[in-house]
């Protein structure tokens, strides 16, 4: 059991740095944050249009939302308390990857 929940707050992060950071392969991604309105200021600096958005500008946001559709998929008994715990996860890794 605990190496799934490390292993599934692995997949948490990585699905959260994907939709809110990365291109993906052929450019699906950023072509995905574009049509839901995602922009970026002068700075490069995220700005979302809209709530959909400005949560994907975001990866603590992002990661509380994937976190919670994990858990509901593998913790479907106590899906609140593993979707937080998954997100929580999902932001020490991304502290550790990003500083």
């Amino acid at each position: 059991m605990p190496l799934e929940f490390v292993v599934i707050c692995l997949m948490v992060w990585r699905v959260s740095a994907l939709l809110t950071a990365e291109r993906g392969p052929y450019d699906l991604l950023g072509k995905f944050r574009d049509v839901v309105g995602v922009g970026y200021d002068e700075m490069s600096q995220c700005q979302g249009k809209n709530e959909v958005s400005k949560a994907l500008c975001c990866i603590r946001c992002t990661s509380l939302w994937v976190g919670l559709v994990a858990a509901l998929l593998f913790f479907p008994g106590a899906w609140l308390l593993y979707g937080l715990a998954l997100s929580a996860g999902a932001i020490v890794v991304e502290r550790v990857v990003n500083g």
